[in-house]
């Protein structure tokens, strides 16, 4: 892994690598990576790729351990919350209507990265990972994703 910048808090730099070496999976995977950092006034969206005719909205959870026993256990993917799902939905759907609303299919992807110490460790890529029915409550009713 390349030195990070100086200057930017740790957490970001770290967040930063992790969207590196995501990018670096999609770009292995013969992915076309449109945009990183994608941001709007209530959501944002971390990688957004084309996969073969399909948009993916790629969202990157880092994380950094010290010994190879926190890192076999580490699982950033759940730090994913509802709220934070709802805030990529809305995002993607305005980037979706910002490129003129194309008839393609879509989906949510979760990318986890984990370093020990300075060094990627592993990662893991979960296709369609999160969609319409993680974000249903008990009732089978969809909530409103643009409260």
């Amino acid at each position: 892994m390349k030195r990070l910048r100086r200057g930017k808090a740790a957490h970001l730099r770290l967040g930063a690598a992790g969207e590196t070496a995501a990018v670096r999976m999609f770009e292995n995977m013969d992915c076309d990576v449109l945009m990183r950092d994608y941001r709007m006034k209530n959501g944002e969206i971390d990688l957004i790729v084309r996969d073969g005719l399909s948009l993916v909205f790629a969202e990157v959870k880092t994380r950094r351990t010290k010994t190879r026993t926190q890192a076999d256990e580490s699982r950033p993917a759940a730090s994913l919350k509802t709220p934070q799902k709802r805030r990529i939905y809305r995002a993607a759907f305005t980037y979706m209507r910002e490129i003129g609303k194309p008839a393609v299919p879509y989906r949510f992807d979760l990318v986890e990265v984990v370093f020990l110490k300075a060094r990627l460790y592993k990662m893991f890529h979960w296709k369609s990972h999160f969609g319409i029915r993680t974000l249903r409550r008990g009732t089978g009713n969809v909530p409103n994703l643009f409260k």
